[in-house]
């Protein structure tokens, strides 16, 4: 019986994908590709040339985002495949995993541009490098990574998508470890050159903080965190707001992939029809679900005269 195929059982949710949602995703992987290729080319350019350790820093940063953006790139199509037999509610929690290999990616940048500044501290070489080059460079890689920043930012804001809102938080470490580069380049060349390295320092540092708060971002999507008060109290607010529903007494809600999935207890009054009930169970599903930041929402319906007294002004 376990064998058995149940062609009368519904087992996939809706296949179709949402064509708005792709369409964002694409337009941020070619936003990423090209300003991460472009920078990634200048910086490393300008760091054989110069022989800066601190721009050489920025250049691996440029490289690393190069690579996961292709990775990026790759998961994020995956994640908007429709919902298949093996994959019944979709492969949307693929983008959490996708962030943390960014993470991972991050963190292993850092720690390279660290042995390399390390090694420059031991030594503490003169550095021969044209100063007007690398300042070039680095201002115009901050400006243009604050650019991808923006746009990036915005467009996962209206995607909801940890993997693309990864991707702009390291948009905005670029810029803060194009600026320190920028200082360690004109103080070596100015006062000392050891503040090369340690601007390559500084900006190890920095991609290890972004690191680090992205890892953790993603892991409590892939384990289930709850979200945040606000986000209970709008689906406590819009389930009550449903014509019929007496109170809502229980919210559940946990992130699985990117987005929640809401689980509450709705009381309706006892002589309702069981039609009715369910017609009011429908239109609160579908109220919760138009809250952006939910996927989907199940409703337990109650009547009001068989709820438990000890759960009286709760509100949940």
């Amino acid at each position: 019986m376990t064998d058995q195929k149940l062609d009368y059982v519904e087992r996939v949710r809706d296949p179709e994908i949402d064509r708005g949602l792709y369409r964002l995703y694409l337009r941020s992987i070619w936003i990423a590709l090209a300003g991460n290729t472009l920078l990634a080319v200048a910086k490393a350019g300008t760091a054989w040339i110069t022989g800066s350790t601190a721009v050489l820093a920025t250049a691996v940063d440029s490289v690393t985002d190069l690579v996961y953006t292709l990775f990026m790139a790759w998961g994020l199509w995956r994640s908007q495949q429709p919902a298949d037999e093996d994959h019944p509610q979709g492969h949307a929690r693929i983008e959490p995993l996708v962030s943390i290999v960014t993470a991972l990616m991050m963190g292993l940048a850092g720690w390279e541009v660290i042995k390399r500044a390390v090694s420059q501290l031991d030594a503490a070489p003169e550095p021969e490098f044209l100063s007007a080059l690398p300042v070039a460079v680095l201002v115009g890689s901050a400006l243009v990574k604050l650019v991808m920043y923006a746009v990036v930012r915005r467009l996962a804001q209206r995607a909801h998508s940890p993997a693309i809102a990864a991707a702009a938080r390291d948009n905005l470490a670029d810029v803060v470890s194009s600026g320190t580069a920028l200082v360690g380049v004109v103080l070596a060349t100015w006062l000392h050159p050891l503040a090369d390295p340690v601007a390559a320092l500084l900006v190890s540092i920095w991609i290890f903080r972004n690191a680090v708060a992205i890892l953790f971002e993603n892991l409590g999507y892939l384990v289930g965190r709850a979200p945040g008060e606000d986000l209970l109290a709008r689906v406590h607010a819009a389930a009550l707001d449903v014509e019929g529903v007496a109170d809502v007494h229980r919210v559940v809600a946990d992130y699985v992939g990117p987005r929640v999935r809401v689980d509450l207890h709705v009381d309706v009054p006892g002589e309702m029809s069981l039609s009715d009930a369910h017609d009011v169970s429908t239109r609160v599903i579908a109220a919760v679900e138009a809250l952006e930041e939910v996927d989907q929402a199940f409703v337990h319906l109650e009547p009001i005269h068989l709820r438990d007294p000890s759960l009286d002004g709760t509100g949940r």
